[in-house]
């Protein structure tokens, strides 16, 4: 039995961040430090500055006009928000270094991407200004189950087999078989990387955001993203995931669930090209 803070110290090596984002996030943190300086950082890394330049003039983004450099994207954005948009770009490639015999992989990047497009669309609908944090944490949300299966894969494996008929009891499975649930360790992950708050509270209470607090709006969105996501990918299309929704969620959102056919509407128009950003190719399922 292990707590999520062991679990995370004892992955150091698998859980690194890439040098390029360390780079990025001391150059957000030093408040000597420059647009022209971040700029500079991510320009290091040719795959990267594609990758920034792509999303940011990406129809997701609604930048109008095209943004033909680094520097100008720094300048539209602010260096916040391209914080956010290299960390969601490293994320992907931290984790592809390893492959969890037991873990589809790819299905499991396919369900990150509609989880970060549902909470970004959710944001927008509820008013919230800094998607590109939302869309982020979306898509850190369920990199805990990434690392229970690089670490207790066949525990992580039992715990889905026991909760298959009652997917949502799956974190209650993990803290009884392991010790601690996919979303303690999601948000361990983001203190351990020094990640703002916002981050790691929102990650650890996305099953009870009203435990959130101040980050409960946060935890809100990514609650309701998370259950669309399960409920697209179910076997069992019966299983109504929406209405595992808690009220909470709606109201820290200041939305009603009337408004899930919009949402999925906007997330399957993006679908498709966002997820050939990140390199996660949508095969024929979900």
């Amino acid at each position: 039995m292990q707590t999520a803070e062991q679990l995370i110290a004892s992955s150091v090596n698998l859980v690194t961040p890439p040098v390029i984002f360390a780079r990025v996030k001391s150059l957000v943190d030093d408040p000597n430090s420059t647009s022209a300086d971040l700029a500079q950082a991510i320009a290091t890394d040719p795959a990267m500055s594609a990758r920034v330049l792509k999303l940011v003039n990406s129809a997701f983004w609604g930048v109008r006009g095209g943004v033909d450099s680094l520097s100008h994207a720094v300048s539209l954005l602010g260096m916040n928000q391209i914080h956010d948009l290299v960390l969601a770009s490293s994320v992907i490639g931290t984790f592809d270094r390893v492959r969890p015999e037991l873990m589809d992989v790819t299905k499991f990047w396919r369900a990150g991407v509609f989880r970060s497009l549902a909470a970004t669309a959710l944001a927008r609908k509820s008013g919230v200004s800094d998607v590109g944090r939302v869309f982020t944490q979306a898509l850190m949300s369920d990199l805990g189950h990434m690392v229970l299966y690089i670490k207790t894969p066949e525990l992580a494996a039992l715990a889905k087999l026991q909760t298959r008929d009652k997917p949502w009891e799956r974190a209650r499975a993990e803290r009884t078989l392991i010790g601690c649930d996919f979303a303690q360790v999601g948000g361990a992950l983001t203190d351990s990387w020094k990640l703002p708050q916002s981050f790691g509270e929102a990650i650890r209470n996305q099953n009870t955001p009203q435990d959130a607090g101040e980050h409960a709006q946060d935890a809100s969105l990514l609650h309701i993203a998370a259950l669309l996501a399960e409920g697209r990918s179910a076997e069992d299309g019966d299983v109504a995931f929406d209405t595992r929704i808690a009220p909470f969620a709606w109201q820290a959102i200041g939305l009603t669930p009337d408004c899930l056919g919009e949402i999925i509407y906007a997330v399957e128009a993006d679908l498709a090209a966002t997820s050939q950003m990140f390199g996660v190719p949508m095969g024929n399922t979900a």
